[in-house]
């Protein structure tokens, strides 16, 4: 079976009510969760083929995402960690240089949801470097990178 859209998510109210079901998740690697035709097997050993139909390449794919329902099953994605370089700049121009600087080495940022601006980029020396070079508070840390969250230039 070649699946072509997804469910839902697993934050949806329409899977939190109702009776109890089963999850078997389908591990992905972040750069996996990218990408619109993929073959992989689940937890459980469900041969899954995914060849998303132009609306859902949109959307993406995302952690939590629910791609079929079977008997009292669902099949859910599971975006796995990756280590990541998390910056929380302290000022607006701290956060300018820190972008700027980033955009030129056109490497992903990602925007996290926290109080103070706080940005996560997948982890790479010459980045730490960077960071240290620039003064810019940061942790080393593995988390689930959402490419709902990335930064983009419009």
């Amino acid at each position: 079976m070649i699946l072509t859209h997804v469910l839902g998510n697993l934050s949806d109210p329409d899977f939190s009510k109702g009776p109890e079901k089963k999850i078997d998740e389908l591990p992905l690697e972040y750069t996996d969760a990218q990408k619109h035709i993929l073959r992989a097997v689940t937890k459980q050993g469900r041969d899954i083929a995914i060849r998303l139909s132009p609306e859902a390449q949109l959307a993406g794919l995302r952690d939590g995402d629910v791609l079929m329902e079977e008997d009292q099953t669902l099949v859910v994605i599971r975006v796995l960690p990756v280590p990541a370089l998390i910056a929380r700049p302290c000022s607006l121009m701290e956060a300018a240089r820190f972008c700027y600087e980033i955009g030129n080495r056109h490497a992903p940022l990602y925007a996290l949801p926290e109080d103070q601006p706080a940005f996560a980029i997948v982890y790479d020396d010459s980045l730490e470097i960077l960071f240290e070079k620039l003064g810019i508070p940061y942790e080393k840390k593995e988390i689930s990178l959402d490419d709902h969250s990335r930064l983009y230039m419009s």
